[in-house]
């Protein structure tokens, strides 16, 4: 014996049939999917009690809409760190210096502290702060340190700060979630 598997309605789906048939008229609903009009009548008035699949296969595509619900509005995922910011003097930085201020601010400022400490005992001679306006008084005192620098030295301490930025980056994630 063959076994053809079937969908028993429910209250769902007899209300989603019944919207449909609402906007769209019987004739509509059989053009559209080749099923006779005495069929959907069937559904519609509720004499029937389950659907074929290949039947349902068909008038699925039409009741979708009034199954399903409005698309839950997607709350953007958490931000880490400060907001980009659009600033002339930002935009001609070298990517190096964007770079180094994106990394920065993941910190906090008893980590920036340290951070500015470090940048500067690799100097000779202290390094005098930067003045982009576009920058708080201790992201231009880590500028300042940083174009003290060598490139090669520059190169480095970036790539130390990346390696930390990194897992602060992800222990943070990790608190979130």
């Amino acid at each position: 014996m063959r076994y053809k598997s079937e969908k028993s309605f429910n209250k769902e789906l007899l209300d989603a049939v019944e919207k449909c048939s609402d906007n769209l008229s019987f004739e509509d609903i059989s053009r559209l999917n080749g099923i006779r009009l005495e069929l959907l009548r069937r559904y519609i008035d509720r004499q029937a009690k389950n659907i074929r699949t290949e039947t349902w296969d068909k008038i699925y595509p039409l009741l979708r809409p009034y199954l399903e619900g409005p698309e839950p509005i997607k709350e953007p995922p958490p931000r880490l760190g400060a907001a980009y910011r659009r600033h002339p003097e930002l935009v001609d930085m070298l990517s190096e210096q964007k770079v180094l201020l994106d990394e920065f601010a993941i910190f906090s400022d008893r980590e920036k502290r340290q951070i500015i400490k470090k940048f500067a005992s690799v100097l000779d001679a202290p390094a005098k702060p930067t003045e982009f306006e576009s920058l708080s008084h201790i992201e231009n005192e880590l500028m300042g340190n940083f174009l003290a620098m060598s490139k090669e030295v520059q190169n480095d301490m970036l790539a130390e700060l990346t390696a930390k930025a990194v897992v602060e980056a992800r222990r943070q994630r990790a608190e979130l979630f």
